[in-house]
């Protein structure tokens, strides 16, 4: 007999739906990590968002911090017959590459499945590229994976433009479609498969990991391995790339916020603060910031529409402005930003001043009258703030043009880097 849910119902249902998934998730599958470390890991938005969003949208409540460095899974023993890549749209700095040719080859592959706005990939860059400097000549064949979190990152130039930004020399396979991501059953960026070949010739995966970490773990591996494969790695000693060391206050660090309705509505989401984001998807609201601040959550001023991947700034009257305001606890902060009216400049104030020298991020130059602004055109990874301290601090982003977007603010507490 068929049931009609009243509206209360349909809201208990929707956020039970979405809190059963999010257990899931958390709580791991089949395809979790069988090596883990504390260090950061972005998490693949769940598809569920768009069949939820314009149901019924949630009511704002405070949300905790979460933590950048969670486990992410429990051990589970990784099971796939076929490794072979799919679906692959091309390849850069490389011809294509086949798996089973690699195999035939007695090469080690490290496949490292990665996004380019993506902070917790980029942090990882300093040991991939180490490692290919070190062993490539040795059997060792490292494939970065490209596989997209947003549209934008489908789009073969501005992963070209990347791959040469970041330096990376090996092999890179463009996954546009998600093909071979959905059939290693990823959910997270960066995730990383050590490859080698058994004694019948067959591949099989000896190492996988999810997140940042793990490094020393992951090269004595590879050197076993080469080892194993007959390379001579007993003169070799595990190097220490340059790269970000771990905070001591990694556990208090602001979780990462998502500008669009798909990461939103979800019972684990609400990173908007203001009840009006959540009156429908795909809606332009004048919203109005009272100064109200909670831990995890933006609060908007002026014209924005809510889009699925990101907040946009919508009509600006002369002389006004529209502005993106949160707290953080953190020593950095990376946002993925585009403009659709070609560069415009984002105005970027930390605890209601401009930016000095000493906390500006890479990306960050100042006007004539010191006002400290980033220059917003791609849509790409910016650096915003690179402090000396960790600490609690306010920042706002502000702009007068329409059509500027803001998908994501990551936060970081390493020592050095992003």
């Amino acid at each position: 007999m068929p049931i009609r849910l009243t509206t209360k119902s349909t809201a208990f249902a929707v956020f039970a739906l979405s809190l059963l998934f999010a257990l899931v998730i958390s709580c791991g599958g089949a395809n979790e990590p069988e090596a883990l470390d504390s260090s950061g890991a972005k998490e693949e938005p769940p598809e569920l968002a768009k069949s939820v969003a314009g149901i019924l949208p949630p009511t704002v409540t405070p949300t905790p911090p979460s933590n950048e460095f969670a486990i992410v899974g429990q051990p589970e023993r990784f099971q796939l017959e076929d490794l072979s890549l799919v679906g692959i749209n091309e390849w850069i700095n490389s011809e294509p590459l086949e798996l089973d040719q690699l195999a035939a080859e007695n090469k080690l592959v490290l496949l490292d499945f990665w996004t380019y706005t993506c902070v917790n990939c980029v942090r990882t860059f300093p040991y991939l590229k180490a490692w290919h400097d070190a062993y490539a000549d040795l059997g060792l064949v490292i494939i970065g994976v490209h596989s997209p979190e947003f549209e934008f990152e489908k789009i073969s130039a501005n992963i070209q433009e990347a791959v040469e930004r970041y330096g990376i020399e090996y092999p890179v396979a463009v996954d546009s479609d998600k093909a071979t991501w959905d059939k290693y059953g990823n959910h997270f960026w960066p995730s990383k498969y050590l490859i080698t070949v058994g004694p019948n010739g067959e591949s099989s995966v000896v190492l996988r990991h999810f997140g940042e970490g793990g490094y020393r773990e992951f090269e004595s591996t590879i050197l076993v391995e080469l080892n194993r494969l007959g390379r001579d790695t007993d003169h070799l000693r595990t190097i220490n790339p340059v790269g970000p060391d771990r905070s001591e206050n990694a556990h208090t660090i602001t979780r990462e916020l998502y500008g669009g309705y798909s990461s939103n509505y979800l019972s684990d989401g609400l990173y908007a603060g203001q009840d009006d984001y959540y009156i429908a998807p795909d809606t332009t609201v004048d919203y109005v910031d009272d100064g109200t601040r909670r831990h995890g959550q933006f609060f908007l001023d002026g014209e924005w529409i809510n889009t699925e991947d990101a907040v946009v700034s919508g009509y600006v009257a002369e002389n006004g402005s529209s502005q993106f305001a949160f707290e953080f606890f953190a020593t950095s902060v990376n946002s993925v930003l585009s403009s659709s009216d070609g560069p415009v400049d984002l105005i970027v104030e930390l605890d209601g001043k401009p930016l000095t020298r000493d906390q500006a991020g890479f990306d960050i130059s100042w006007n004539s009258d010191d006002t400290s602004v980033v220059e917003v055109d791609d849509a790409r990874l910016y650096q915003l703030v690179e402090l000396p301290e960790f600490g609690k601090h306010e920042l706002v982003l502000k702009t007068n043009s329409e059509g500027l977007a803001i998908y994501t603010v990551t936060f970081g507490v390493n020592k050095f880097g992003p």
